[in-house]
């Protein structure tokens, strides 16, 4: 018996395995994601979820660029910093650096652009490099039609942040404060005087970051030859050094 995604057509005996529509596999994703990763490892496709998640990231520095006042941004890490290292920053060098650093938020938006595509292909990359490792037969193209749509949980998150950092007042943030706007991680919960490296941590115990990891251990579980337990460990651990090694440069940089 072979799996079918949600609403695809049954093929006839000897045929080849129907595959999904971009906009089926969207909504798949979430109402039946065993069926719809079987269904994407069949026939990848990875451009929608891509395409999309591009623009909500992008939508996303837009609306908050104006929200971020870089002057405190700096003071706030130059502070920290020097109560660790007793190197402090002139308020000429922070005035320096705010004016290097100022953009509109088109332009920052823009910018960014390149940056996320990079990741994408990056995280795909490093994903589909695990699975070979442990016998994987899978194609870079399944990968990346897993890892696409098993990222659509953070896609969410994209969306619900949006209207919530529109409403914030110009200036009224730094960079670090902006990022608990959204109270989907227990990191928004912390005090602001909480260690850099355990804030960091906690904020990445996220709502939507979690959902895409689960999916993402789904969707690893249907790629040609993949072991079970390979399935789960490849994105847990990857994911463990990513947070680990955020949290060591938030250590490093705020204190």
């Amino acid at each position: 018996m072979t799996e079918s995604g949600p609403g695809a057509p049954q093929a006839a005996p000897g045929a080849a395995e129907p595959g999904l529509s971009p906009f089926s596999a969207l909504t798949g994703t979430f109402t039946s994601p065993a069926n719809t990763f079987a269904g994407l490892v069949r026939r990848p496709t990875w451009w929608l979820p891509l395409l999309l998640w591009l623009i909500g990231v992008t939508a996303v520095v837009y609306v908050s660029t104006p929200k971020i006042d870089m002057e405190r941004t700096y003071r706030e890490m130059f502070e920290s910093r020097a109560a660790k290292t007793g190197q402090a920053m002139s308020d000429q060098q922070i005035r320096e650096l705010v004016a290097r650093s100022e953009k509109t938020p088109l332009k920052a938006s823009l910018q960014s652009l390149p940056v996320v595509a990079l990741m994408f292909f990056f995280v795909a990359l490093v994903l589909w490099g695990g699975a070979r490792a442990f016998g994987s037969e899978a194609r870079f193209g399944q990968v990346a039609a897993v890892w696409s749509h098993a990222n659509l949980p953070n896609l969410v998150g994209v969306l619900v942040a949006i209207p919530i950092l529109a409403s914030l007042p110009e200036a009224s943030e730094s960079q670090f404060s902006i990022q608990k706007a959204l109270k989907s991680n227990v990191g928004a919960f912390l005090p602001p005087d909480a260690p850099a490296f355990l804030a960091s941590v906690a904020s990445s115990a996220d709502l939507f970051s979690l959902a895409a990891l689960a999916l993402l251990a789904v969707g690893m579980k249907k790629l040609p030859q993949m072991p079970s337990g390979a399935a789960v460990g490849v994105p847990v651990v990857l994911w463990s050094l990513y947070v680990l090694g955020k949290a060591a440069l938030a250590a490093v940089f705020l204190g």
